[in-house]
């Protein structure tokens, strides 16, 4: 199988070759409670990630629990409504479409100048990625993305994350302010075992390790009598979500660009993905599936510019998936996002996956920011390329200078406008603005240009 990261679509795929051997090929349409059945294993999969981005959101923004639910809420609702147009309209593959680490980094990043900014900064993203498929640039424009800046860009989502994941596997709260010990050693323990479970897991079973690892993290958290059920106990059975948006977008100028470029790395994560499912599945599909993708990306955007969650990318693991059920039905994703939907509809449901401690969000962010250093490495020395003096400082520059952005503490950048705040204290941002120029220009290859 072709690795589902690549984003060079003319030599990514080969043509001609077969398929593996199915039980569900990507037209089929299982019977009904099977589809249910594979839509609950792809729900399954779906919600560690929507878990840890409302953690992490809910953190950065200061929500009580009740904003967290919400968060929640529409979460499920807006990534089932877009796994299901995707699956059925868009690209037409069996992919999830969740929520985008790169925009999750924008979104934390902008908090503190409030939900407004981010609301416009999301919506105009999408918009472009809108622009974008329907001006048909985007075959000129995937060529930029080289493996040095894909990789680069992997590497930073990872790298960047760690400010916000470190506070959590460590404990840091109000009573222990510079975190505890036998937390930490938990978080730790917790990081191994979902590794391990990732490893040894066979079948099916293997793509379910982060999910078993957080439900056993959280009983083991429940033992030592750290878990607060009131939010559970006080949260309605059924209900729809509320206030639809938490307030009314504001398109300012440093939100518009940090979005612009966290959109970038939203194609390219798209891309890869579709690649990655077209090569084990139907490459005949593939150029039409590349426009729609994106096009569905941008309106799913919009959406979720108007309600203030984090907006939408497809998944690149779903290939994996695919591979070990040996389901590729493309009817199954619009099982999972009907499912995801419903689960919408139940605040209970939502506030039962807010009670995961942030020490388990913790570890299993960490196993899966693990991968895509992994996944990083691999684009960069893909087919056993050889690295240059060159290519070390255009992947390590970026990464280097994008991480210590993020490090920086936050009366450093006090001082500076607001525009430049929101610019310079994002290190994927800062990274992107650098790895491009160090690619294309500044120490461009002398063998090699972009056509």
């Amino acid at each position: 199988m072709k690795r589902p990261g690549a984003i060079h679509h003319r030599s990514f795929v080969v043509p001609g070759m077969d398929s593996p051997d199915y039980l569900y090929d990507i037209d089929d349409r299982p019977p009904f409670w099977r589809g249910i059945l594979y839509g609950l294993q792809w729900a399954a999969i779906m919600f560690p990630s929507l878990l840890i981005v409302a953690n992490l959101c809910s953190g950065a923004l200061g929500f009580v629990p009740g904003a967290e639910i919400r968060f929640l809420q529409w979460s499920l609702l807006i990534s089932g409504a877009f796994c299901a147009v995707q699956s059925l309209w868009g690209h037409r593959y069996p992919l999830l479409d969740g929520p985008a680490t790169a925009l999750l980094l924008t979104f934390i990043a902008l908090a503190p100048h409030g939900i407004a900014g981010i609301q416009g900064g999301l919506i105009f993203g999408g918009l472009l990625l809108v622009g974008i498929s329907l001006t048909r640039v985007l075959p000129r424009l995937t060529r930029i993305f080289t493996p040095n800046v894909v990789g680069v860009i992997l590497l930073l989502i990872a790298f960047t994350l760690l400010p916000h994941l470190v506070p959590r596997l460590i404990g840091v709260d109000p009573a222990h302010p510079h975190g505890q010990y036998a937390i930490f050693t938990i978080s730790v323990a917790l990081v191994l075992l979902i590794a391990t479970l990732s490893r040894w897991l066979k079948g099916f079973w293997q793509t379910l390790a982060m999910f078993l690892g957080i439900v056993l993290g959280t009983l083991l958290f429940g033992l030592l009598g750290r878990l607060d059920w009131q939010s559970v106990g006080e949260a309605r059975w059924v209900a729809v979500p509320d206030q639809w948006m938490p307030a009314l977008p504001v398109f300012y100028w440093p939100a518009l660009l940090a979005f612009a470029l966290a959109y970038l790395a939203v194609v390219v994560n798209s891309l890869g993905s579709i690649q990655g499912i077209a090569s084990i599945t139907d490459l005949n599909r593939l150029p039409t599936a590349l426009n729609r993708g994106i096009l569905v990306n941008g309106l799913a955007g919009i959406c979720c510019g108007l309600v203030g969650i984090v907006g939408l990318v497809s998944y690149s693991m779903s290939p994996g998936v695919v591979l070990i059920s040996r389901v590729a039905s493309r009817f199954t994703i619009a099982f999972c996002g009907v499912i995801l939907m419903l689960a919408a509809l139940l605040p209970k449901l939502a506030a039962l996956l807010a009670i995961v401690p942030a020490p388990v969000v913790g570890a299993a962010l960490c196993v899966g920011l693990g991968g895509q250093v992994g996944a990083g490495l691999q684009i960069i020395t893909a087919g056993g390329r050889r690295l240059s003096g060159r290519d070390y400082l255009v992947v390590g520059l970026p990464v280097i200078l994008g991480t210590v952005i993020s490090l920086l503490p936050p009366p450093f950048l006090a001082d500076l406008p607001t525009g430049l705040q929101v610019l310079l204290g994002n290190g994927l941002i800062v990274g992107i603005v650098l790895v491009l120029p160090l690619e294309h220009l500044l120490l461009r290859d002398s063998k090699k240009s972009v056509k």
